[in-house]
């Protein structure tokens, strides 16, 4: 009988930016991690579903996609408490909200904009997607309209790209990630948004944020305030967990994964 580890047991999974319905979602890899990991509490920190795009091109779901969904609706009807918070790519579900609030959940899943979290370790976090800041950052629409554009192109080039190097058994490289990392004006409105953030939860009497939107994953204390950022599923594949001892942890999925199927396969051969 071939082995199979048990769930990694977490307190709380919290995952943003997942864009079903784009080309450039890994919906295989998250699907992997939902399926390896056993949490109390899923959070769903906002553009989960691509409205926008799924609205504009008129197509379904691919079957990956769907049977994601599928996995949090199952989660949920196993005992599995989700939190949707709603992002901007969904903001349709904001509508929703204010004719219909879902104050306590429908079936074991509650849509808000935004949602307090009280750690183990009784830390206060404010979980929302991070769209809000964004009138603090200061950038030109056009400049921003030109940035996603770029990033969608970099997106597209990075997945065959990467297929390339999966075929030559090289490990997954962000091209996105790399530029973003040599663009000044990148790290500039990065650093600006993450400022802008800690400084609002800060305010508003917080030990913390976990947010997402900007698609880039990080775990550091600004402005004396614990900053957690899950990243995304188009590029970084990053989700934050809070484990049962009460620590946040930023997992790099892909490579999070990669490790646990060969720790499997050693406890397969020493089985």
């Amino acid at each position: 009988m071939p082995y199979s580890a048990p769930k990694y047991r977490v307190n709380a999974l919290f995952l943003s930016d997942l864009h079903l319905g784009t080309s450039s979602c890994h919906a295989e890899s998250a699907m992997e991690l939902l399926n390896s990991i056993d949490c109390r509490q899923l959070y769903l920190v906002g553009d989960i579903l691509d409205l926008w795009v799924i609205k504009r091109r008129s197509l379904g779901l691919p079957e990956a996609h769907l049977q994601v969904i599928k996995k949090i609706l199952s989660l949920a009807r196993d005992g599995t408490e989700v939190i949707y918070i709603t992002g901007n790519h969904d903001e349709g579900f904001r509508h929703v909200l204010k004719a219909y609030p879902f104050d306590y959940g429908l079936t074991n899943i509650k849509l808000c904009n935004r949602h307090d979290y009280v750690s183990r370790c009784g830390a206060r976090y404010l979980v929302i997607h991070g769209d809000q800041f964004d009138k603090d950052v200061h950038c030109h629409p056009w400049l921003s309209w030109l940035g996603d554009s770029i990033y969608s192109a970099l997106l597209r080039i990075n997945r065959w790209w990467n297929k390339a190097r999966t075929h030559k058994g090289h490990g997954y490289w962000s091209l996105a990630s790399a530029v973003k990392s040599r663009s000044a004006r990148a790290l500039n409105y990065i650093n600006d948004y993450e400022l802008a953030a800690s400084e609002f939860a800060k305010r508003k009497g917080y030990d913390g944020i976990i947010c997402g939107h900007i698609h880039v994953p990080a775990d550091k204390q600004l402005n004396d305030t614990h900053y957690l950022n899950t990243g995304d599923w188009q590029d970084s594949c990053s989700a934050v967990v809070e484990h049962c001892n009460g620590e946040f942890e930023l997992l790099c999925a892909q490579s999070w994964l990669r490790s646990r199927a060969n720790q499997e396969v050693l406890l397969a051969r020493v089985v």
